[in-house]
C-alpha cells in the first residue's frame, strides 16, 4: 500500500474545482482529465451529448461531475481546428465583485434612491465582467489556434478585429449609469419608498454599515439608505417591472457589436462556430440567473446564426430558460436515477455500480496503483460487492466518493488494513453525522443570511425528521405485524425502511433534501393501483446514523418490495403540510414569509422567486422567528466565511487558500480575502509557511470554542 497515493487519489475527488488537477501533475502528467475521465454511460455518451452541435443545458446536483465532463469536452474540441472553445466560470465572477467597483452618481437630483442604484450597478457590473470575460477567452482562443494564418480578410483585418474585441470588452466592464435606465429605476425606487412606509419602524430603522464589500446576495448600506438588494429584488417580482427592468439591461450592452464581430471571426476564418461552456450556473441567485439568461446567454443562442452555441451546467430545478426555447436544446441529467433508469431496480444497480468501478479503476491507475490492492477481497466478497456499497454509500457522486475514501484512508489504511464493505458503511455514517447533517443546525445558528433563507432550511429540517419518524412508524408496524401480512414474514426483526414513494406532484418539495444528499430519486414505477409514483432512498450514512435498515430484501418476491402501501408516503407529507404553514412554491421550492400572502394571491400565487412555480400555503412552527431572534448576531459570519472555518475544523491541519477553494467550490482569491478578515476577527491565523513560503490559515482557539464545541 502507498499511503500518499491513496491519499492523493481521495482528495482528487473530493475538489470542487475544476478538474484540471493542477496539484496532482507531479503524478499524473500533462492533460491530467484525458487520463482521469470516465463517462457515466458506456461509448462516452454523455461526453458525445455536450459535444453535439446543439446548445446543451447539463444538470446535476454538486459533485455529480458537470466540470469534468466540460474540461473533457473541450479537451477534445482543442483538437479540432474548426471549432472555437471558451470557458466561463459564472460563479468565480459574481464571487469576487467588490463594492469599489460601483462609480459615485449625485443621485438626489435624478430621483433614484441609492439601494436601487447600487443593487442595479453591482448587476451591470457582474454582467459585463461575464461578457468581458467571454471576449478575452475569444481572444486568447484565437490565438492558440493561429487564425491569422487562414484569415481571408475580406470584411476585416485579424488585428483590427482582434482590437475591437478588446475595446468592447474595456467598454462594458465601465459600467455607467445610462440615460435610459433612469425611468425604470426611478420606478423601483418609487415602490422602495412605498415599501419602506408600509413596514414597521423597528424593521425600517435597522442599517448597516457602508463601505463593506458587496456579495451578490447582499448589498450593505448606509444607516440612512433607505431599501437594500433584498428589497431591489423582491421589487421585480413584479413581472412588467422584471421585463422593463431586463430590456433595459440588455440594452445597456452592444450585443448587435459583439455578435457581429464573433460571426465575422468565425466566417472570416472558415471555422464551424464558437462553444462557449457556462459552469456553476445554479450557483448564483435566482434574479442573477434571470438577467444572466436574459441579458448574455438569450442573445448569444438566439441572435447568432447558429455560429455560437452554448454549454450550461446548473442544478435540477434551478434552471432558468428564459426566452431560450427549452425544446431545441438538449438537457442531459446527470443523477443516477435518470442515467441509469430500468425496470428492473438491479438492473439499475448494477449499471451504476460498473459506472462505480470504472470510476474508481481508472483514478487508482492513472495514479499507478491498483485497485484490488486496497479493497479487502474474499472468495465471498468481490470488487463489486465493494462497488455497490460504494454506489449506494456515494448516489455515485464522485465526490462524496472521495470523502468516503478520505474516511476509509483515516480508518483502515493509514493503519494498514484493507477497506471492507462494513468499513464503507461506517465511512458514509461518519461523513453523514460529521458534514451532512451539521448543513441545517450550523448554518441556522451561525449563518449571516435572510430570514427566509433560515426559514426555508428549517421547514427542510423538520419534513426530514418528519420522513424519518415516518420510516422508524414503518419499521415498527411491520414488525409487529400490523401491515403487509405475510408479505414481511420472512424478513426478521430489522426489515427494510429506507425507501419510499410519494406521487410525483411532491418531487419539488423534496428537491431541496435532495440537493443536499438527504435522500435521493431511485426511480420512477408504478404503485399498485398502476399510478406513477417516485421512488425515493433516504442517504445510507443516514439510515446507518438512524440504525435503518438500507436496501431492499433479495430474491424475485421482492421485486415490489416498494411499492408496498404501507412505503406510500405522499398521505403522510400532506398531513405533515397541513400542520404547518407557510407559503412554499411547488416549482423552486423556496418559502416566503405569510405577510406576502396578499402580494402573492394577487398574482394568482405564481412565485415572486422563480416567476415560473406556483405557491401554496402549510404551516410551519409559530417558535421558529423567536427561536432566530435569540440567536446571537455578533458571531454570525457569511456563509462562504462559515465554509471556511468548517473546513479548516474538519481537516484539522494548516492549509493554503487554494487548498480550501478546492473543498467549499469558490476562488482562491475570495478564500485568500475572507481569511486576512476572519483573521482580523480573532478566528483565523494566518502564517507564511518557513520551508515554501506559502501562506497557510488554521483556525484560533476562540474560533473552535465558539463554532464547534
Amino acid at each position: 500500500m502507498n499511503l500518499e497515493k491513496f491519499s492523493k487519489i481521495s482528495e482528487s475527488l473530493r475538489q470542487y474545482r475544476r478538474a484540471e488537477l493542477r496539484d496532482f501533475e507531479a503524478e499524473i502528467g500533462e492533460k491530467p482529465v484525458d487520463q482521469i475521465y470516465v463517462d457515466a454511460l458506456p461509448g462516452d455518451a454523455v461526453l458525445q451529448a455536450v459535444l453535439s452541435s446543439n446548445t446543451t443545458f447539463l444538470l446535476g446536483r454538486k459533485g455529480t461531475g458537470k466540470s469534468t465532463i466540460f474540461a473533457k469536452a473541450q479537451s477534445v474540441l482543442r483538437e479540432r481546428k474548426d471549432v472555437i472553445s471558451i470557458y466561463i466560470d459564472v460563479k468565480s465572477i459574481y464571487d469576487v465583485l467588490e463594492a469599489a467597483n460601483i462609480p459615485e452618481e449625485e443621485l438626489d437630483k435624478i430621483g433614484i434612491s441609492n439601494a436601487a442604484y447600487r443593487s442595479h450597478m453591482l448587476r451591470k457590473i457582474m454582467l459585463g465582467k461575464i461578457i468581458a470575460e467571454l471576449l478575452k477567452e475569444v481572444g486568447e482562443a484565437c490565438d492558440k489556434l493561429t487564425l491569422l494564418e487562414r484569415w481571408r480578410g475580406l470584411k476585416k483585418q485579424y488585428d483590427e478585429l482582434k482590437s475591437s474585441l478588446t475595446e468592447i470588452g474595456v467598454r462594458v466592464k465601465k459600467a455607467k449609469l445610462e440615460k435610459h435606465e433612469i425611468p425604470v429605476l426611478q420606478k423601483i425606487t418609487n415602490q422602495l419608498r412605498i415599501k419602506q412606509q408600509q413596514e414597521s419602524s423597528s424593521i425600517t430603522s435597522v442599517g448597516v454599515k457602508a463601505g463593506a464589500k458587496i456579495s451578490p446576495g447582499q448589498v450593505e448600506l448606509n444607516a440612512e439608505t433607505s431599501g437594500s438588494l433584498s428589497d431591489f429584488d423582491k421589487t421585480l417580482d413584479d413581472s412588467d417591472i422584471y421585463n422593463e427592468y431586463s430590456d433595459v439591461v440588455l440594452k445597456s450592452f452592444p450585443f448587435s457589436e459583439i455578435l457581429d464581430e464573433i460571426k465575422t471571426l468565425i466566417s472570416e476564418s472558415g471555422l464551424l462556430r464558437l462553444v462557449a461552456f457556462f459552469d456553476d450556473f445554479s450557483e448564483i441567485g435566482l434574479l442573477d440567473q434571470r438577467l444572466f439568461v436574459d441579458v448574455v446567454l438569450s442573445p448569444l443562442n438566439n441572435s447568432s446564426n447558429e455560429t455560437i452555441k452554448l454549454k450550461v451546467a446548473g442544478y435540477p430545478g434551478r434552471v432558468y430558460y428564459g426566452k431560450i426555447d427549452p425544446s431545441k436544446t438538449d438537457t442531459i441529467g446527470l443523477d443516477f436515477s435518470e442515467l441509469y433508469e430500468a425496470i428492473e431496480v438491479q438492473e439499475m444497480e448494477r449499471a451504476a455500480s460498473d459506472y462505480a468501478h470504472r470510476l474508481l479503476l481508472t483514478r487508482f491507475s492513472v495514479f499507478g496503483e491498483s485497485l484490488n490492492s486496497y479493497f479487502d477481497i474474499t472468495s465471498s466478497v468481490s470488487i463489486q460487492d465493494h462497488m455497490t456499497m460504494m454506489f449506494r454509500a456515494s448516489f455515485n457522486v464522485p465526490r462524496i466518493m472521495g470523502h468516503i475514501l478520505h474516511i476509509c484512508f483515516l480508518d483502515k489504511i493509514s493503519r494498514g488494513d484493507k477497506i471492507t464493505v462494513a468499513s464503507i458503511r461506517l465511512a458514509s455514517k461518519k461523513y453523514y453525522e460529521n458534514t451532512i447533517s451539521k448543513y441545517f443546525d450550523r448554518l441556522n445558528r451561525y449563518a449571516l443570511e435572510p430570514f427566509e433563507n433560515k426559514l426555508d432550511r428549517h421547514n427542510q429540517q423538520q419534513l426530514l425528521k418528519y420522513i424519518i419518524d415516518e420510516a422508524r412508524s414503518v419499521r415498527k408496524r411491520i414488525i409487529d405485524k400490523e401491515v403487509g401480512g405475510k408479505y414481511f414474514e420472512a424478513l426478521g426483526g430489522n426489515p427494510h425502511t429506507s425507501h419510499f414513494i410519494v406521487h410525483p406532484d411532491l418531487v419539488e418539495l423534496l428537491s431541496s433534501l435532495e440537493s443536499n444528499f438527504f435522500l435521493s430519486r431511485y426511480k420512477s414505477t408504478r404503485d399498485k393501483e398502476g399510478k406513477d409514483v417516485i421512488v425515493y432512498a433516504l442517504f445510507l450514512g443516514l439510515c446507518e446514523s438512524e440504525r435503518m435498515n438500507w436496501g431492499y430484501p433479495e430474491g424475485r418476491e421482492y421485486r415490489n418490495y416498494f411499492v408496498q402501501r404501507c412505503f406510500e408516503y405522499t398521505r403522510a407529507i400532506h398531513l405533515y403540510l397541513s400542520q404547518n404553514q407557510t407559503i412554499k412554491c411547488g416549482q423552486c421550492g423556496f418559502c416566503h414569509p405569510m405577510d406576502k400572502k396578499d402580494s402573492i394571491e394577487l398574482f394568482k400565487w405564481r412565485c415572486p422567486e422563480c416567476m415560473e412555480g406556483t405557491c401554496t400555503i402549510f404551516n410551519l412552527s409559530d417558535d421558529f422567528k423567536e427561536e432566530v431572534k435569540k440567536l446571537n448576531k455578533d458571531i454570525m459570519l457569511d456563509p462562504v466565511e462559515l465554509d471556511i472555518v468548517t473546513t479548516l475544523n474538519d481537516e484539522k491541519r494548516r492549509m493554503r487558500a487554494g487548498e480550501i477553494s478546492a473543498l467549499i467550490d469558490t476562488t482562491h482569491q475570495m478564500v485568500g480575502k475572507r481569511t486576512s478578515k476572519l483573521q482580523e476577527m480573532g478566528l483565523i491565523k494566518k502564517e507564511r509557511d518557513p520551508e515554501d513560503g506559502k501562506m497557510r490559515s488554521e483556525i484560533t482557539e476562540r474560533c473552535e470554542e465558539t463554532y464547534f464545541e
